[in-house]
């Protein structure tokens, strides 16, 4: 193929031989098989280019030149272009018709440095992501460092070091940059007016590059949406309603035929490992306001409340092997999920379970206890919270659809109780984990019982001081230990957390604004999620990855432009009484 489309890609479709065509939509066919990149209509991606992506969505006519070197996590609208030379990494979102100049930097990534004992080189990276919102020129040898926002229709001057988020329709110029002028006060200015302004702006040392702050505006500015809120709402707006149309297709290619009926695997052509898939469909279906079209909605009521054990109303999972009756049918935690999973897709159709869960509203506050402290908290502190999630949502939907009360007081004053002042959490960190267990953990214990029935949170501040460090120790989940669960299980507990307190609000929420790029971008278009990068898209991946995608957006006040909202296990507020 000839080189003058790798410095020329605009001219690709225009000028093409038929074999440089057919050679060119091979190698599109070869990334887009490798389940990492998404190609929208008369895209173009030089073979020159350093092309390294770990999931990279390009709308219809976009382009990235030869030479130029792209990494990572990129999400590009329609008409998006990345010239020679030029060089996008880490999480980047990009609007719809932004264009990267050649020799430009933008760099959603940044080095840990703040262990001065050891090297820089192995103490891992951050990532809060680059948002770059709608008809935005970065100019020719330009910088943009992670965590900043560049705000619709602004101009990023030749050579400027950008280190702070810019407001809408600005021209920043600089080093470090700032603003030159408002493109809407001079539309009509001379040309050559811009370029000395540019030329004479104040220069600095660019031996440091800080991370994102807000940028200076003017009252008139102050005053309107903050142009990170703004792209972030493009974005989000735009992903709704792509999923929108696919979850139909979504649920169709995990359709299955169970031994109970009509139903779901997780990932096609699998074996079905249990009613979870179902559940999930049935989950996915209700954020959308619809149902799986597999049964008439009281079908799949009547089918689900058949499950459950008549001596003391414990769910059971009709794939798996009966549970035990009594007591010791809440012996295991990933026993009593079905109790979360069954129950919420019963809520999501309108219905509850037929009769109250006895097992869970028959025992005593001593009898409570008794199981409360033998968990192994010390080593497992994720399945403990598993344990109790499922426990105070049996208490919870007991209460609510059958007016019974049962252990509600004495599970609280346990937890109180229990609760680490210092950490914030139950449970301790482990040598091999850190505070995965704990915070993992946290999120299912409070999910279940804090969030659910309205109660505040014993230490909130200890406890995101806590989060906000395992985060920290997982390099901000950018690329290590990245899949549905650590995701969630950090999100849920910010936007838990903020509905209490203050403490370290801007912090938290920097880390929440950044993955919501990196979670649209990770979506598989007619197929969804997968739960973990490199893994194959599915239900659970799917309906998990949409309810974090939403609680992320609730938390900086965005989820209304999703346009869906979930409504079981992953759901924010529960329904009024």
């Amino acid at each position: 193929m000839s080189n003058r489309f790798a410095y020329c890609p605009w001219d690709f479709y225009k000028n093409a031989t038929a074999d440089e065509l057919r050679s060119q939509q091979e190698f599109h066919d070869a990334l887009v098989a490798s389940g990492r990149v998404t190609l929208g209509q008369r895209c173009y991606i030089s073979t020159l280019a350093g092309f390294l992506p770990a999931k990279v969505t390009l709308g219809d006519d976009c382009y990235i030149a030869g030479y130029a070197y792209v990494t990572t996590n990129l999400t590009m609208g329609r008409a998006c272009t990345i010239n020679p030379f030029a060089v996008v990494r880490g999480v980047v979102t990009m609007g719809n018709g932004v264009r990267v100049g050649s020799h430009a930097s933008i760099l959603g990534f940044n080095h840990v440095h703040d262990d001065l004992t050891r090297p820089m080189h192995v103490q891992g990276l951050t990532s809060r992501g680059i948002v770059i919102g709608d008809d935005v020129w970065v100019g020719s040898g330009s910088i943009v460092v992670d965590g900043v926002t560049v705000g619709r229709h602004s101009i990023l001057a030749a050579g400027a070091v950008v280190t702070k988020d810019v407001p809408e329709w600005a021209i920043v110029g600089g080093n470090p940059a700032r603003v030159l002028r408002d493109r809407r006060e001079g539309a009509h200015a001379e040309p050559h007016l811009v370029a000395t302004e540019v030329a004479t702006a104040t220069s600095v040392s660019t031996d440091a590059l800080p991370g994102s702050a807000l940028a200076t505006r003017s009252s008139a500015a102050a005053s309107a949406q903050p142009p990170h809120k703004a792209a972030l709402a493009d974005a989000l707006a735009i992903f709704g309603r792509r999923a929108a149309a696919q979850w139909p297709a979504v649920l169709e290619r995990c359709a299955a035929s169970l031994p109970d009926g009509p139903g779901y695997v997780d990932v096609p052509d699998m074996p079905p490992r249990g009613l979870r898939a179902l559940n999930d469909a049935i989950e996915i279906a209700a954020a959308f306001a619809a149902v799986p079209p597999i049964q008439p909605k009281d079908d799949l009521v009547r089918r689900l409340r058949s499950y459950q054990n008549q001596a003391d109303g414990m769910p059971f999972d009709p794939l798996r092997p009966r549970p035990p009756t009594g007591p010791n049918a809440l012996d295991s935690a990933h026993g009593v999920y079905i109790i979360l999973s069954t129950g919420y897709a019963l809520e999501c159709l309108g219905a509850h379970f037929a009769q109250p869960i006895r097992v869970v509203h028959e025992l005593s506050a001593e009898g409570l206890r008794r199981l409360l402290d033998a968990l192994p908290w010390q080593r497992n502190a994720w399945t403990c919270g598993g344990w109790i999630d499922a426990i105070g949502t049996a208490l919870w939907m007991n209460q609510r659809h059958f007016g019974l009360t049962g252990a509600i007081a004495p599970l609280f004053d346990w937890l109180d109780a229990k609760c680490s002042p210092k950490t914030g959490l139950w449970g301790e960190a482990t040598a091999k984990e850190g505070w995965l267990q704990p915070v993992n953990g946290f999120y299912r214990l409070t999910r279940g019982t804090y969030a659910q029935f309205g109660r505040p949170l014993p230490h909130p501040e200890a406890a995101l001081d806590t989060i906000l460090a395992h985060i920290g120790r997982n390099d901000g989940f950018v690329e290590r230990n990245t899949n549905a669960c650590n995701l969630l299980d950090t999100i849920h507990p910010i936007w838990l957390l903020q509905q209490q307190t203050d403490h370290r609000r801007d912090e938290a929420l920097d880390f929440v604004a950044a993955q919501i790029p990196a979670i649209i971008g990770r979506w598989i278009d007619g197929a969804g999620f997968a739960f973990a990068a490199g893994g194959p898209a599915g239900l659970q991946g799917t309906e998990m990855w949409l309810a974090t995608l939403y609680i992320a957006a609730d938390a900086l006040g965005l989820a209304g432009e999703l346009g869906y909202a979930p409504k079981g296990v992953h759901r924010l507020r529960p329904p009024a009484a």
